[in-house]
């Protein structure tokens, strides 16, 4: 009688050192729990250097626009009032 199928002669795994294992596995993870701890930190401070950037480079953008509106009025001729009138039309 053939045997059923997916039946395979398999020889028990033997495991040594076990408790070495178990302990090495469990250092490693604790050694990579505080590298990813480390890692967030070290994010947190690059997201919030680069928002201290943006912030930065937006209020000097800001500034530009507001030196370029002032010198393109002072070329019209007009006052603040007359280029209000036409901003509201």
């Amino acid at each position: 009688m053939p045997r059923p199928k997916g039946s395979k002669n398999r020889k028990p795994v033997i495991v040594e050192n076990v408790e070495e294992k178990i302990a090495a596995a469990e250092n490693e993870i604790a050694a990579l729990a505080e590298a990813l701890k480390a890692k967030k930190t070290e994010l947190k401070v690059l997201l919030k250097a680069k928002a201290d950037a943006e912030k930065k480079a937006a209020a000097k953008q800001a500034e530009e626009n507001k030196t370029r509106i002032l010198s393109a009025a002072e070329k019209s001729g007009k006052s603040v009032e007359e280029i209000l009138d036409l901003l509201k039309k």
